[in-house]
């Protein structure tokens, strides 16, 4: 059972704080629509009428990022010398479909690419010599990267060795000299105020850039695999980001792009129906997606991406499908190895565990899942071939690749930010590098709680949501990170009927009283917290789905405790 968190409110606007909200307010008790929105930054009808704008008008001019310019031209003469265009990518939701669309602009622009997509077993993250070496051998021209490249000094100059230009496509920081590329299109240079794109929402950018400059219409039909990479990412949804996701979502539903719509349909819980969201993205789809790559070789779901045959997609999604189950099964022997490492009450200030034999994608959600339930930094790895390798996650207090930094000259591989990193060690360095890292946690933790407050938009009474709270709140979408779905407490709420379901009581159902009427809940891995035997305390999203044609609303409990 995962520790109790703290409960807070966020602080309400001022005193007086209105908003011009029209139509979209109609039928809500009191001033939560206001409320939510000024804890997401709308200080004014100006800013509402941004937070809710729709349509293609929002997107940017692509040839505002740097060196857009430059990687522009280079490509287009690639296309007019029918040069084979190599493009490098990376094997996580992002990579894919960033690697996807630039694929799919050349190869619609009348251009031959070929794709190279590392093999996290034996690659690693990033670009190789061995990639490049294979490009050559292919008669590739020009590399264009997605989502990497930023610090590939020399990589770059192993293809400039075969005469092999390189474009560099990425949204990562640059923590080191500039590669000699062509150009290096990364919204993190030149610029303190760029959007905070995705790696595949730069991609999307060279797409807009490429086919504005071929005088062909704007790509709407690529928005979607921006979206999902924007989302998968948890970039921001802030300024065009928002917008990507929006329009994104929205062509989802829609799309004709056969390994897509595949995707979505066997994604989709059975009776589900309505249109795509970025739950269903983060949930369903995303990890279906990663699931191959997770497993050793990411391939097919390019292939699924790139594919315009229906009966091959189908094929692609079934078999992601199956890889997806069998990822969550081997995660949770990956977890029961894991949960015999490690004392819930220990004050050891982080989580290290060693997982031999498991697939290395396992091990960043393992330890993302130990963080979660400790609220300590996790370092889960395994050792072989001399070599331990681990993936990191970390909580707000301690910044891990800073401190994981201190050690680079150290590591044969590394790479990361803040709450998430990697890296390879000399099995004999590790025992050191573990007790580093435990020192570092303590002075960070010594002003910090271990476990970050529960943070909620508002207190409610369930009487006072109507269907108009759930369709205002669904107007709010996308959400994601900076613009998370509002989250509501209610104190005192009047259980009818409680139970578990799922494997081994892992969630919880409870159905409420509500003014003479019942609203049902659902808690996601809430199966095992005490509730006592009178009223409970409430913290929940609201949730709306499409079943079988009708649309019905529930809670989604986040927390649960016993009233005082």
């Amino acid at each position: 059972m995962s520790l109790q968190r703290k409960w807070q409110i966020a602080e309400p606007p001022p005193p007086g704080f209105r908003l011009d909200l029209g139509f979209q307010t109609s039928g809500i008790r009191g001033p939560l629509p206001a409320r939510l929105l000024w804890n997401r930054g709308v200080r004014n009808d100006k800013d509402a009428a941004q937070y809710f704008a729709s349509g293609l008008d929002d997107f940017l001019d692509p040839m505002e990022l740097p060196d857009m310019g430059l990687a522009v031209d280079r490509i287009s003469k690639a296309l007019s010398d029918s040069e084979t265009i190599g493009v490098f990518g990376d094997f996580d939701v992002d990579g894919l479909t960033g690697t996807a669309i630039l694929l799919r602009i050349i190869r619609s622009l009348g251009g031959k690419a070929i794709p190279y997509i590392p093999n996290r077993e034996i690659d690693g993250h990033g670009m190789s010599k061995q990639a490049i070496d294979s490009f050559h051998n292919a008669g590739v021209n020009l590399i264009v990267t997605v989502d990497t490249g930023s610090t590939a000094i020399a990589e770059v100059a192993h293809a400039k060795q075969f005469g092999i230009d390189t474009v560099i496509t990425d949204h990562h920081l640059m923590e080191t000299e500039r590669p000699d590329a062509v150009a290096i299109v990364n919204p993190h240079i030149g610029s303190k105020e760029a959007v905070g794109y995705s790696g595949a929402g730069v991609a999307f950018k060279v797409a807009q850039a490429l086919s504005k400059n071929a005088g062909s219409k704007f790509p709407q039909e690529l928005l979607p695999l921006a979206a999902l990479g924007t989302i998968a990412d948890i970039v921001p949804l802030v300024s065009e980001n928002r917008a990507l996701v929006r329009e994104g979502l929205k062509a989802l539903g829609q799309t004709e792009l056969a390994g897509l719509r595949a995707l979505l349909d066997i994604s989709r819980p059975p009776g589900a129906s309505g249109r795509p969201t970025a739950e269903l993205v983060s949930f369903y789809i995303a990890p279906r997606l990663n699931a191959p790559g997770r497993m050793g070789d990411a391939e097919p779901s390019l292939e699924l991406l790139t594919t315009n045959d229906v009966s091959e997609a189908r094929a692609l999604a079934s078999r992601l499908d199956a890889d997806n189950l069998k990822r969550r099964s081997l995660s949770e022997q990956a977890w029961e190895h894991a949960s015999k490492q490690f004392d819930m009450n220990s004050d050891d200030p982080i989580v290290a565990v060693r997982c031999d034999g498991f697939a290395m994608g396992l091990l960043g959600p393992l330890a993302g899942r130990l963080t979660e339930l400790t609220g300590k930094p996790s370092i889960a790895y395994q050792v072989a071939d001399g070599l331990s390798r681990a993936s990191c996650r970390s909580n707000e207090s301690l910044d891990l690749h800073r401190a994981l930094s201190n050690h680079a000259d150290k590591f044969e591989r590394f790479g990361g930010h803040a709450r998430a990193a990697g890296f390879s060690i000399n099995m004999e360095l590790m025992s050191s590098l573990l007790d580093d890292i435990r020192k570092s946690t303590a002075l960070s933790a010594l002003n910090a709680p271990m476990m970050p407050a529960l943070c909620a938009d508002a207190e409610i009474k369930l009487e006072d949501l109507t269907v108009s709270t759930w369709n205002f709140i669904s107007s709010m979408e996308p959400f994601g990170e900076g613009n998370r779905q509002p989250l509501l407490v209610t104190y005192g709420a009047v259980p009818l009927d409680v139970r578990t379901v799922g494997a081994g009581g892992k969630h919880l159902k409870i159905s409420f009283e509500s003014n003479g009427q019942r609203i049902d809940s659902i808690g996601f891995g809430l199966g095992d917290h005490p509730l006592g035997t009178g009223l409970l305390d409430i913290a929940f999203q609201l949730r709306s789905e499409i079943w079988q044609g009708k649309t019905r609303h529930q809670l989604g409990l986040i927390d649960i405790r016993p009233s005082e």
